[in-house]
């Protein structure tokens, strides 16, 4: 598909570059959201995924933090 000026190799990447530099930093805010993380953490996780995008937000997938409940 070279003859239309369609590099679909090139667009594919470029497709994901953009899912990670905008996506994976909402889908993570909006996963955030959803948890029980209430203040100083909260305000940490949101800094840090608005700070750094992509890291911020792997990092969140990898340590997914946890609530702790008090009884």
């Amino acid at each position: 598909m070279d003859t239309l000026g369609i590099n679909f190799g090139f667009l594919f990447v470029q497709l994901l570059f953009l899912f990670a530099l905008i996506g994976l930093p909402v889908i993570t805010l909006i996963n955030l959201a959803t948890k029980k993380l209430t203040g100083t953490p909260l305000a940490l996780w949101v800094l840090i995924i608005c700070a750094v995008p992509v890291l911020g937000a792997l990092a969140y997938w990898i340590i997914k933090p946890t609530t702790k409940d008090k009884v």
